[in-house]
Order: C-alpha cells, then structure tokens, then sequence
C-alpha cells in the first residue's frame, strides 16, 4: 500500500484528514528533539535513546491485543503518525483513545507510532513485529 493509499483510507475510516503538513512537521521535530531521535531518520525506533520497553508479538490479533493493554490508562488525546517505512514527512491524525484498535483493525498491516501523553511517550509498531515504547 503506497502511502497515499494509505493516507486515504486512514481518513476516510476517521472521517478527517491529518494535520496541515507545517502542524505535522512541527508535531515532528519536537518529538525528535524530546526523545533524542534524528528526525532524518526512517526507523525512529532503532535510533530510540529513550526507549523503555519493547514487546513482541505473533500476528495482527496479538499485536492489537498488547497495544490495547498499553492503551487501557490513557485518556488523553492520541496522535497517529503513519511512517509506513518512508522517510518523513509523515501524516499525523488525532484519534481519542476508543479509535485507535477499531482503526488499525481495519487497515493492512503499516508501520506507525502513536504519540502519546501530549508527547512524553512514543509508541512504535515496527516491521519485525515488535511493540517499542520511548519515554522521556
């Protein structure tokens, strides 16, 4: 799925488009400064400093089922970056928290991050089938 394809159908399940690109890229940068990421970078998550925890998982059922169980406290809102294995710049959407498992349950496996705790915590699901966590 190119990612055009894959920006589509993210907002047509959401109903909304992702941030301006300016929004995007400033959301962006910030992160990477926060959590000692070079923002050039393809896979945030191998050049993760902060990372705190990573999870492994079978298939798309358990890996959905480990991130429900990270999700489970958060109540804020949720920033979705589609990364899908390109360099950036990346489309961000905002989910509330119920929206982010019916979501991706809905779409062919990409690679994305959440953001979460207004930036304090990056979430990334990787190609290896991987769940890494990245606090500051």
């Amino acid at each position: 799925m190119d990612d055009s394809t894959l920006t589509t159908a993210i907002s047509d399940l959401l109903e909304r488009e992702p941030f301006p690109t300016d929004r995007a890229a400033l959301l962006l940068d910030s992160l990477a400064v926060r959590h000692g990421i070079d923002s050039r970078r393809v896979f945030w998550w191998a050049g993760a400093p902060l990372m705190d925890r990573e999870i492994q998982y079978e298939g798309s059922e358990e890996g959905l089922s480990c991130l429900s169980a990270l999700l489970a406290d958060v109540h804020g809102e949720i920033c979705l970056v589609a990364s899908e294995e390109r360099a950036p710049p990346w489309p961000v959407w905002a989910l509330r928290p119920g929206e982010v498992i019916p979501l991706l349950g809905e779409l062919p496996f990409f690679e994305y991050f959440l953001v979460l705790d207004g930036g304090a915590m990056l979430l990334f699901d990787t190609h290896h089938n991987t769940l890494v966590v990245s606090r500051e």
